[in-house]
């Protein structure tokens, strides 16, 4: 008979609890985007957009521009993948690609000025929707939150897929 000492009890009761806490966080991230989901309104939504394209559109939206190595680095994709969502995001009349001046082999990617009037123009709505969420959190709490989310994005890197990709995955 194999008799667990008081440490391996401790270590699995620890890790049902975190466990059990785990899916209660990832419950009320899901239940923030359901509720984007729900609304149906996203930019774009006549265009026809792809959930890549779509979080391509919002990556370029950081920055003035960006590399197709630097996009594919944030979206964790491949360069080729990259150019895919480049090219139909031009063909729709989103973004520009021009030669980087910088390294004539790489391209540079930015958003026209009207698709950044509408992203921009979209994440104003979308945060002063959600804002009202977070009224009991003051703003070191949010900034609290932001630095662990932060590390739990970075830590996602290792993995291409994430098992609850599909919350918040518009129809």
């Amino acid at each position: 008979m194999i008799v667990a000492t008081r440490e391996e009890t401790a270590t699995r009761e620890e890790t049902a609890t975190r466990q059990a806490i785990l899916a209660r966080v990832i419950e009320r991230i899901g239940l923030l985007t359901r509720d984007f989901a729900a609304s149906g309104t996203y930019p774009f939504k006549s265009r026809g957009l792809t959930r890549g394209q779509m979080n391509a559109m919002f990556v370029l939206s950081r920055s003035e521009e960006s590399s197709v190595a630097e996009l594919a680095a944030k979206l964790r994709v491949t360069s080729g993948a990259v150019s895919q969502k480049v090219d139909a995001l031009k063909a729709h009349g989103l973004v520009t690609s021009d030669v980087n001046e910088a390294d004539r082999r790489g391209r540079v990617i930015r958003l026209t000025p009207q698709a950044r009037v509408e992203v921009d123009a979209f994440e104003r709505g979308y945060l002063d929707a959600i804002a009202p969420r977070f009224d009991s959190l003051s703003v070191r709490d949010i900034a609290e939150l932001d630095r662990i989310l932060s590390g739990v994005t970075l830590s996602a890197g290792a993995t291409s897929r994430s098992p609850v990709a599909a919350i918040g995955r518009r129809p």
